[in-house]
């Protein structure tokens, strides 16, 4: 322990070199405390706020689960994960100065052992020689004769040697001797003057602690610009309980201690002031942060819409394919069935998949095809004589025209009947038929095509 209070102390006992005051150490000792946890009391407030920003759906989850609690709790604590706040971080930074308390409540309780360095033998040595009797060195015994040893300190130093390096600390602040505790009934006390001043202690650390919620209030309203009356249950329990306990702390311990509580409430309102521009900036990026989240609220949304509208399109596409296929397979039902047989000719059965076209004989086609090469023959042979008749008459003087040879007059061909004119009713050949009748076709085109060429040679 004494390596957490020796530091204490020192840094007591240094303010006190630089202010001859005990008062004003304790105060400077409370504004490098505040100083230090100015980042942690910081985020406190920073919580606070966020809390307070909280108070409408909070009010809402009330109303609407008023009669599930297990419900609200968890949909409260669903809303805390969602915006990122932490319940307690609100008020735990109201509790921060207590560690702090008791580690100054142990200097200040034995002030002869740890700002002025004497042992019990040289307290016991000491209480001898002012009371006659030897006190409680680990009790209230310090604090008894504190002040009596400021007082007495060139006695006791030509009485004990040895203490000649002790420093001298006068316990005293306006008048009021800090090593002594409170009374309640002041009015009871021998010095009444000097009581009430001690009463006037508490009073002040408990009438502060109260000014600076309210500043802290006004502060959040009026600077802030954030709601007022959005004091959640932290705050005004604070506003309550940090009060009181600061009235029983400086009723029960010693003066120091209610200087110190009031420093701390002194240098919390001026954090207040201190913090504004801080705030400022968190509640403007928390603002941002909000219009943020509540777009990506909207985009989610409208992605949603979007998707329900193509999943709409999609299952209308689906049924619509469904229902046609349904209609196909009845028009494919409708045309492969045969009698009671549905499906008689398949399921898949498509009649107009390989189309048909009217039957034409090849014989006939290869007979039109040489009536054809006979008239474009005749044509070129005709186009041929009406050149060359000039040259020949000149020839006939000097010889005698050779008798042309006999050509014989291309048959007369009747005109096959039209395709769409052919009955119906002809009779259709046999597999076998057929297939001697292609055996033809193809013997009669290689007769032709020969003597075609024989011709022409």
């Amino acid at each position: 322990m004494d390596i957490i209070l020796t530091p204490f102390a020192k840094l007591i006992l240094l303010f006190y070199d630089w202010t001859g005051s005990y008062g004003i150490s304790l105060l400077l000792f409370c504004l490098v405390i505040r100083l230090i946890l100015f980042p942690v009391f910081l985020k406190g407030r920073k919580s606070m706020l966020s809390m307070s920003g909280l108070a409408d759906k909070q009010r809402e989850l009330a109303q609407k689960y008023a009669r599930n609690r297990e419900k609200y709790s968890q949909e409260l604590q669903k809303l805390y994960e969602e915006e990122g706040v932490k319940p307690s971080g609100g008020c735990l930074w109201s509790f921060l100065p207590l560690p702090f308390l008791m580690v100054l409540y142990l200097v200040i309780r034995k002030p002869l052992e740890y700002l002025m360095g004497i042992n019990q033998d040289q307290f016991n040595a000491i209480t001898n020689l002012l009371n006659g009797t030897v006190m409680d060195y680990e009790g209230n015994g310090q604090l008894a004769i504190a002040q009596d040893v400021f007082l007495n300190h060139d006695k006791i130093v030509a009485a004990i040697p040895e203490l000649s390096n002790m420093p001298v600390i006068d316990f005293s602040f306006l008048g009021i001797n800090l090593s002594q505790t409170p009374h309640f009934l002041f009015w009871q006390q021998e010095n009444v003057g000097q009581a009430f001043a001690l009463w006037l202690i508490p009073i002040i650390s408990a009438a502060l602690g109260v000014v600076s919620m309210l500043v802290t209030n006004h502060i959040n309203a009026n600077v802030l610009h954030t709601r007022k009356n959005t004091m959640d249950q932290s705050m005004k329990a604070s506003m309550v309980i940090m009060p009181l306990f600061s009235l029983w702390i400086c009723f029960t311990l010693p003066a120091a201690l209610g200087v110190y509580w009031i420093g701390n409430s002194l240098f919390a309102m001026l954090s207040e002031f201190a913090n504004i521009p801080f705030l400022r900036s968190f509640l403007k990026k928390q603002a941002e942060e909000k219009e943020r989240r509540k777009k990506e609220a909207q985009e989610r949304a409208a992605q949603e819409r979007k998707a329900q509208a193509e999943a709409k399109k999609k299952a209308a596409e689906e049924r619509h394919r469904i229902q046609m296929e349904r209609k196909l397979n009845k028009s494919i039902a409708s045309a492969s069935r045969e009698g009671l047989r549905t499906y008689a000719r398949g399921r898949m059965y498509d009649p107009d998949r390989y189309p048909t076209f009217p039957y034409q004989d090849p014989n006939k086609l290869a007979k039109l095809e040489e009536i054809r090469r006979q008239e474009e023959a005749q044509k070129a042979a005709e186009a041929k004589g009406k050149g060359t008749k000039g040259k020949k008459k000149g020839a006939s003087d000097q010889a005698p025209a050779a008798p042309a040879p006999e050509t014989k007059a291309p048959e007369e061909t009747k005109p096959l009947p039209p395709e769409d004119q052919k009955p119906d009713t002809a009779p259709q050949d046999t597999p076998e038929e057929a297939v001697e009748e292609e055996g033809f076709v193809e013997e009669s085109f290689l007769e032709e095509a020969e003597e075609a060429q024989n011709d022409k040679k």
